[in-house]
């Protein structure tokens, strides 16, 4: 399974910018706390993941980023505060549904898929397939 995760992130595959990174890193922190258990395969597999992604941020690490994340990710979780989570992180992905098959085969190294992992993965793709409510209404003229 990991050979399938990290082959996933081979550049011919998924083209990762920086934004891109971000969005996978926060994204599989908010997975890998979903189920409120975190199994040594998902650190391990996690581990890997942020040791391969490209990073190029200057202003902050990827370790650094991730443990920023972390409580932002608990309290989503917490406060059922999902969507607005991922609404900024989602857009980053639109342009590769591969990181979608990421998540979910992340979300199952642990054997289970757990109820709030099946939300999050849901909230994805509907965000990932859906258009920017902006650009769906028409702009109003003031008057």
């Amino acid at each position: 399974m990991l050979a399938t995760l990290l082959g996933l992130l081979d550049d011919n595959k998924i083209a990762l910018d920086q934004q891109k990174s971000e969005a996978i890193i926060a994204l599989t922190t908010l997975l890998y706390q979903a189920d409120g258990k975190v199994k040594l395969t998902e650190q391990d597999l996690f581990a890997r993941l942020l040791e391969d992604l490209p990073w190029h941020n200057p202003g902050i690490s990827k370790a650094a980023y991730h443990q920023a994340l972390i409580a932002d990710s608990l309290q989503a979780l917490k406060g059922n505060h999902l969507a607005d989570y991922l609404a900024p992180l989602v857009p980053a992905l639109k342009s590769d549904a591969r990181v979608l098959t990421l998540l979910r085969e992340l979300a199952i190294t642990d054997g289970n898929l757990d109820a709030k992992e099946a939300e999050i993965l849901q909230l994805v793709s509907s965000m990932m397939v859906s258009e920017p409510a902006s650009s769906s209404k028409p702009l109003s003229n003031g008057s």
